[in-house]
């Protein structure tokens, strides 16, 4: 009875007007009630949009490869070149993700190949070097597989690799690691192909460096004389190997080597050069963007 009620009533109203009756019906049951806003929780991204510490810049606005070699004198040196490379890198860093390893890290590198079972190979190793200014920057991951030692080099811009994972982020002091060849402790450089990735340290917190020294085999059965190399080697154990004569030795031999000090081309000072990259970089991207978008709308 009260359905039917409602109905006559409903209709008796919406005579003279456009409303339904099941509107009308239907606005008798509506409730006042306003969901609270929910809490906006800071998500990862968000954390990630904090200022990098210096050193640990975004590696699209900075990266090593970015700085050229220096020539002498200033007009010998190609900057439209130097420009276009910049620019080439940053296209690649579009399509592949880079992410920020130096040399000491442990890397695993997925990479085309047309000859394996799957069309696809992964090596993982730690990095010994990275080295090369633009397209040609390379960087060579060593390992021991089965008792035997692999390095390969990969190309870091190469259209055949197609992913690129930190598994362990470290940071040495020393930026060239090759004397990890010549280290007593083969454990170094053994790394597990499927160990999983550790959690890596935001860009807003500064990495720590690695300042641990590593023993090396007899310096007889070295490959390379080490302790008379400049800069010295400082995350290694060389002078244990040799007899207060030996050691004076190499001293008087750097002492002759000693005009390395005082190479500007090996004491470049890119900070000034360094701040134009990043700014250039900036730019770069936001020109990027804007075809992008441009693209789409077409």
């Amino acid at each position: 009875m009260l359905q039917k009620y409602s109905l006559n009533l409903a209709n008796r109203i919406c005579k003279n007007s456009k409303i339904s009756a099941f509107s009308v019906i239907l606005r008798q049951f509506e409730s006042t009630f306003v969901a609270p806003e929910r809490p906006t929780l800071k998500s990862r991204t968000d954390a990630s949009k904090r200022a990098s510490v210096e050193g640990r810049e975004d590696p699209e606005i900075f990266s090593p490869e970015y700085v050229p070699r220096q020539v002498l004198p200033e007009w010998h040196r190609n900057n439209l070149k130097y420009r276009l490379e910049r620019m080439d890198c940053l296209r690649r860093r579009q399509n592949i993700d880079i992410p920020e390893f130096y040399p000491g890290s442990i890397v695993r590198v997925t990479v085309a190949d047309q000859y394996a079972q799957e069309k696809v190979s992964k090596f993982a190793g730690r990095v010994l070097y990275r080295d090369g200014f633009g397209m040609d920057c390379h960087f060579c991951l060593r390992n021991i597989l089965d008792g035997e030692a692999v390095e390969i080099i990969y190309q870091l811009y190469s259209p055949i690799i197609q992913k690129i994972e930190v598994l362990r982020l470290e940071k040495w002091i020393d930026t060239d690691l090759r004397y990890l060849r010549d280290a007593s402790d083969s454990s170094i450089c053994t790394i597990d192909l499927d160990m999983i990735p550790e959690a890596i340290l935001p860009p807003s917190e500064k990495l720590p460096v690695f300042e641990k020294k590593i023993k090396m085999r007899p310096w007889k059965r070295w490959n390379w004389k080490y302790h008379r190399s400049w800069p010295q080697p400082q995350n290694a154990y060389l002078n244990e190997h040799f007899v207060e004569e030996e050691l004076i030795m190499n001293e008087k031999y750097i002492d002759l080597h000693s005009w390395r000090k005082f190479d500007i081309c090996r004491h470049h000072d890119f900070i000034q050069e360094k701040k134009d990259i990043m700014e250039e970089m900036k730019v770069n991207k936001l020109r990027i963007r804007g075809r992008r978008k441009r693209g789409n709308t077409r």
